[in-house]
């Protein structure tokens, strides 16, 4: 057994990039909606959706937010976790927008990571936007 985590726990150098893209769907609504609890009609309501701006369900912002937490798991590899992020959701998303969420290293030391998180929609505006930071988990 090896037991030689040099490589695995490298933490990455500023710069480095990660990059999720996914559509979201009506099964992954309906599985964060139970997990959640999260009824309001903007979310679950098709036909109150569509009578307003919003023209038709929303996707919940923190399942958008779960996109940048593939790509900082990503960038960050097996040896951190998630410590803290911060995001703004300045245009909604739609069940059935494809979104790209990318995360870059801004700031990086021995132990900890700060990441910028963006999240377009293919074709359409940002969705979501912020920081992340990243800490690293030591192996026993």
């Amino acid at each position: 057994m090896n037991t030689d985590n040099s490589a695995s726990s490298r933490l990455p150098e500023i710069g480095e990039t990660a990059e999720f893209r996914k559509t979201m769907t009506v099964a992954e609504q309906a599985l964060f909606t139970g997990i959640s609890g999260n009824m309001h009609p903007l979310y679950v309501n098709e036909v109150h959706a569509a009578a307003t701006e919003a023209g038709g369900r929303l996707a919940f912002e923190l399942a958008v937010a779960a996109l940048a937490t593939t790509a900082l798991a990503e960038v960050g590899g097996p040896n951190v976790r998630l410590a803290a992020i911060d995001l703004s959701f300045p245009a909604p998303t739609r069940i059935g927008d494809t979104v790209a969420a990318r995360v870059e290293v801004i700031e990086a030391g021995e132990a900890r990571l700060r990441c910028a998180v963006r999240c377009e929609r293919d074709g359409g505006p940002v969705v979501a936007e912020g920081t992340a930071d990243l800490v690293r988990v030591e192996s026993r």
